[in-house]
């Protein structure tokens, strides 16, 4: 599938950043659902979720989870002068990194990486391999033990323009439930074109997917809810975060005492200027992304809210200058290009 390619100025406003907000909520919501809770017409949702995901501003995508034989990791990796770019490219195109950032005045590469534990191959690939290239000057490697969730039902914030409460309560209200499967569920490599096309469009109807597998309907609709409700499958939004006016994105590495671990974590998971954060192994036991419109705020974030959590010890603050990849898609000019699968 080719790349998106922006068909005008892309401008967003605080209609769309609600729209944006209910799909972080709930991925495959029906337009008409979102619609009702926004008060305006399912046309007018589906006009604008369309038109920014033609500028490459966001993408709704379907992956693989299978989270009880994976695990993932945070890569800090220093490189040769002028190699950073190359070295971020590289690892970008790879399906097992995700979140691939040049940082550090350009001399630092930051990637999430996951890994097969379940397979020799996955446990002797990146993590394995990376250190003896010639352009990587040293190598941290940090486990994700435990992700903090904050705020209620996600951990999103778009700016100022975010759903009230009690519109995300009729929105997550009488959501259908996914059913359970009815015997043991695994993903296998019949299922990989279903994967890409989710991966590609993570709101694509059951007609599409059957044409995209060359399955019946009924087929893609009973094995991606099986898939879903054995959590081998989850749906989640990328974002050009600086066209919603988050211009100033930092990884914040934080080392507090093992005691203070769990409810500083839970703290962090609180404040709106951070989008993730999770505990880790390595020298810093915490690390969060914030996402800020400028360094003025990021500054502000620091010596308040930070500043105010007397049980941080440090903070090591790396500022990203260049984000290549997301989640799954590719960053080129602040724009969505085409997913890695």
């Amino acid at each position: 599938m080719p790349a998106l390619t922006p068909a005008g100025p892309a401008v967003i406003d605080r209609l769309d950043r609600q729209i944006i907000h209910g799909l972080q909520l709930t991925p495959r919501v029906p337009f008409a659902r979102l619609a009702t809770v926004l008060g305006v017409s399912e046309q007018t949702v589906s006009r604008r979720y369309q038109r920014m995901r033609t500028h490459g501003l966001i993408r709704v995508f379907g992956i693989a989870d299978p989270v009880s034989t994976t695990s993932s990791w945070i890569l800090r990796i220093a490189c040769r002068p002028g190699t950073a770019a190359a070295t971020a490219a590289a690892l970008a195109r790879r399906t097992d990194t995700s979140w691939v950032s040049i940082g550090a005045g350009g001399a630092e590469l930051t990637c999430q990486v996951t890994v097969d534990e379940g397979s020799p191959e996955g446990r002797e690939g990146l993590l394995h391999h990376l250190p003896r290239a010639s352009n990587v000057l040293s190598l941290s490697s940090h486990q994700v033990l435990h992700r903090f969730i904050g705020r209620g039902e996600a951990d999103w914030i778009t700016a100022h323009d975010q759903l009230g409460s009690d519109q995300r309560r009729e929105l997550l209200a009488d959501q259908p439930a996914v059913a359970a499967p009815a015997g043991p569920a695994e993903l296998t490599p019949d299922d990989r074109p279903l994967l890409v096309a989710l991966a590609h469009d993570g709101r694509a109807s059951y007609a599409a997917l059957a044409e995209a597998t060359g399955w019946t309907q009924r087929k893609v609709t009973l094995r991606l809810q099986t898939l879903a409700g054995a959590g081998l499958v989850r749906f989640d939004l990328d974002t050009a975060t600086a066209a919603l006016g988050f211009r100033e994105v930092a990884y914040l590495w934080f080392t507090v005492a093992p005691t203070d671990l769990a409810t500083v974590g839970a703290r962090l998971a609180d404040h709106r200027r951070l989008a993730w954060a999770s505990a880790v192994t390595g020298a810093a036991s915490l690390v969060a992304i914030a996402l800020c419109p400028d360094a003025t705020a990021l500054y502000h974030y620091l010596t308040t809210d930070v500043a105010a959590i007397r049980e941080v010890r440090t903070c090591e603050t790396v500022p990203l200058v260049t984000r290549v990849k997301l989640a799954v898609s590719l960053l080129e000019n602040g724009v969505l290009r085409g997913p890695v699968v």
